[in-house]
């Protein structure tokens, strides 16, 4: 396809573009803390029984198994992180800490239990063991302890941890590199000047992409030309997917296209039968991917959750498809239009019946339309489904986990 093509694709063509080609990234090993959402690329055992020791589960006291309510002699205390000593001799109570080494042949009595004063413990209740975490009760050194394929959450980087993993081997989450585009982009904190406008698509890509789990490398605004655009992404960190905001429609400024053409990626896709995000660029340079994501607000977030959320959980080896179906609270507007239409809604549940909810919208650039926007509906080019109608629905961001 030539950079100029007027080739108009189909929403369906670049999924399923996205799909056939864009190919999981390769296993690293990246450091624990980093491993949060990543796929795990390896088995995990562990590598001592887990506890490591008897201990105790309680603050209390350890005496001789088999010993009744009565007075001791208080003659020590284990703490925490210390070996267990000599078991203590009949009429001998040793203090103990939750987590302390219980000695063998000991049971234990909670400090609620028992009364002390003047080096003496009086137990009013018999020792259990019943109280004690024996070695091994949890794991045995050898056991799997994670999977490979698993989705590493707090609780398995935890796991992980209990098993002396710094760095696990995974499925890493994609890098992201992003450069907005436009002379007339200022930073939002500033007032901008008659002809400017303040940057809304830095803040925006940033947030989708935590969102999405991605890795965001410090964003880069440039001018529109070729020679900024390139000289952005040879002098950046290691990336996977480059996204490029505005410069992707077909103006004499529009050089989004060029500038990959250059750093050598060949642009699979110019333009895309969408409503909004017509001017969506799609190339590949080997194992990375690059997308030029139309200018205004509207088409960016509608653009990214449709196909650059989709190529980035296929990176991370995730699920790609989320649509459901859910009921339409309230009629859209008819005709439909020529070109497939994502509506920005908003997605609720009441009972078991999830309803979407059309927002208004005036226009790709109308970033007022975007406060509340858990979803987008998705309709066919000429729809105008009414309310009551079962409607396709991409659920965006936090809505997908509690949609599904």
């Amino acid at each position: 396809m030539s950079l100029n093509s007027p080739t108009l694709v189909t929403v369906e063509e670049v999924l399923r573009l996205i799909d056939s080609e864009a190919a999981a990234l390769p296993v690293r090993t990246v450091a624990l803390e980093e491993a949060l959402g990543c796929m795990l690329g390896e088995t995990i055992f562990a590598d001592a029984d887990q506890p490591a020791y008897d201990r105790s589960a309680i603050d209390g006291f350890a005496l001789p198994e088999g010993s009744l309510a009565g007075k001791y002699a208080l003659v020590g205390e284990v703490l925490p992180g210390v070996s267990a000593p000599v078991a203590p001799r009949a009429g001998e109570v040793l203090r103990v800490l939750t987590g302390s080494a219980v000695p063998a042949g000991c049971a234990l009595v909670m400090q609620e239990d028992a009364t002390f004063d003047a080096g003496q413990v009086t137990t009013h209740v018999a020792g259990t063991t019943k109280m004690i975490r024996r070695c091994g009760s949890s794991v045995r050194a050898g056991a799997i302890l994670v999977a490979a394929g698993v989705r590493l959450g707090p609780g398995e980087l935890a796991v992980l941890a209990s098993a002396g993993i710094a760095s696990p081997l995974v499925t890493p989450l994609p890098r992201v590199l992003h450069l907005t585009s436009g002379r007339e982009v200022v930073p939002f904190a500033s007032r901008p000047e008659l002809g400017q406008i303040r940057d809304t698509n830095g803040p925006l890509v940033g947030a989708l992409l935590r969102e999405a789990g991605a890795v965001a490398l410090p964003r880069v605004h440039v001018d529109e030309s070729v020679a900024a655009l390139v000289s952005a992404v040879e002098r950046s960190a290691p990336w996977d997917v480059l996204l490029v905001s505005g410069g992707a429609s077909v103006g004499p400024h529009d050089r989004t296209a060029e500038a990959l053409a250059e750093l050598g990626f060949t642009v699979r896709v110019r333009r895309v039968n969408s409503r909004p995000g017509k001017p969506l660029i799609l190339a590949r340079r080997g194992a990375q991917w690059a997308v030029g994501l139309p200018g205004n607000p509207v088409s960016h977030f509608a653009t990214f959750h449709v196909f650059v959320a989709r190529l980035l959980r296929r990176l991370a080896r995730r699920p790609s498809d989320f649509s459901i179906e859910a009921r339409l609270a309230e009629s859209l507007p008819g005709p439909g239009d020529e070109r497939e239409t994502f509506w920005p809604a908003r997605l609720t549940r009441t009972a078991d019946i999830l309803d979407v909810q059309p927002l208004p919208w005036l226009d790709s650039g109308d970033v007022r339309a975007l406060a509340g926007v858990n979803a987008l509906i998705r309709m066919p080019a000429g729809a105008a489904p009414r309310a009551g109608d079962c409607v396709v629905v991409l659920p965006c961001g936090p809505a997908q986990a509690s949609a599904l």
